[in-house]
């Protein structure tokens, strides 16, 4: 009976040895790596609440784990490390708030389930923008990439639901859901019968995971009139746009060093790219900015609006939707020179020399 108590004991405290040994060479083996990708805000529950912004937000991990814990990591922020926000995090309070970011990764299914450990996250907060969602109604017209459509499309069912944020109910119900054709390599006058998955239009600045259709596609059948000509611009000048009086505040510069949007690929049919083509005519980007935006300085904002000829269309840019392309900003309060803040004197007339004649 001794002997298997002494028995056991031995290979409890070897067992015990061991794990600890263990344990000690695992963490001799994690390395602290700074980590470069981006976050994305996702409620829990998307059919009631929406959060903005909706779009990748970069930032730096500084972690510690093992090299394959940082593969795996460095692989899910280059997708976009995605960060659930559940309803004690939103609360029932409509409204911006700031969220500190390194709790929410440390917290990430992703993070949970490796050894790594969170030591420093820049930034370290992100401003972010809560509400409902609000169901609409809405027309769908068809949109097709590339061609021209003979007369009118027919489409089934003619309308449909939509689960807006209620920032943009107001506006989604005077719009029309837009069914999306590829059609880019059918002949023209042939007649086709598809599937349709829905958007909203560009117009309305909304990420695509912020809106719910039902049903989240239509029968579309129409017949392809023409094909329509690409054209790629391998930069394109990125403007500011506000009122002056709000602007003459502030030194805003587009990135780092002035950057540029690149391969932006245009469409058009017949010969409306031509006068982009030789140069005639230029595409810009604009970015409009609000005094709210201005004051606070953001870092980033998605294309207003695309300056193009009649007829011309922006497929994509950077190999993205074009109301989903960000531009980075860096926007700082202008410094008003001494001499210009002060009046200059105005001379007196009776100390002035009378003029020789």
């Amino acid at each position: 009976m001794r002997t298997w108590k002494s028995t056991l004991s031995t290979l409890v405290v070897a067992a015990i040895a061991s794990l600890l040994i263990w344990t000690w060479a695992a963490d001799r083996t994690r390395e602290v790596r700074v980590l470069v990708g981006s976050v994305l805000l996702r409620p829990t529950d998307p059919l009631k609440r929406f959060v903005s912004p909706a779009t990748p937000q970069p930032v730096s991990l500084t972690l510690k784990g093992s090299p394959a814990t940082m593969s795996r990591l460095q692989l899910s922020l280059e997708q976009g490390l995605v960060l659930f926000l559940d309803s004690a995090t939103l609360t029932d309070e409509p409204g911006e708030r700031v969220l500190d970011l390194a709790p929410l990764i440390e917290n990430s299914l992703e993070v949970l389930s490796t050894d790594a450990s969170v030591i420093a996250v820049r930034p370290d907060r992100l401003h972010m923008r809560s509400g409902s969602m609000v169901q609409v109604r809405m027309p769908v017209v068809s949109a097709a990439s590339l061609v021209l459509l003979r007369g009118d499309a027919t489409i089934t069912p003619s309308e449909v639901q939509a689960l807006v944020p209620e920032t943009i109910a107001e506006a989604a119900s005077k719009e029309s859901a837009e069914a999306t054709v590829d059609a880019k390599d059918l002949p023209e006058g042939t007649t086709h019968v598809v599937m349709a998955p829905l958007r909203l239009p560009v117009s309305l600045n909304v990420a695509a995971n912020q809106v719910i259709f039902t049903p989240d596609r239509v029968q579309v059948q129409f017949t392809v009139a023409a094909r329509s000509r690409t054209f790629t611009l391998p930069t394109v000048r990125v403007e500011i746009a506000g009122a002056p009086e709000d602007l003459k505040g502030f030194d805003i510069s587009v990135g780092a060093k002035d950057e540029l949007i690149r391969d932006v690929v245009l469409s058009a049919p017949g010969d409306a790219l031509q006068p982009i083509e030789d140069g005639t005519t230029r595409v810009v980007a604009i970015v409009h900015l609000t005094p709210e935006e201005l004051s606070k300085r953001i870092n980033q904002k998605t294309i207003s609006a695309w300056v193009v000829p009649p007829g011309v269309q922006v497929e994509s840019a950077a190999g993205q939707r074009p109301s989903e392309v960000l531009v980075p900003l860096k926007i700082e309060p202008r410094t008003v020179p001494a001499t210009e803040s002060q009046p200059k004197p105005v001379p007196d007339a009776r100390s002035t020399p009378p003029k020789e004649s």
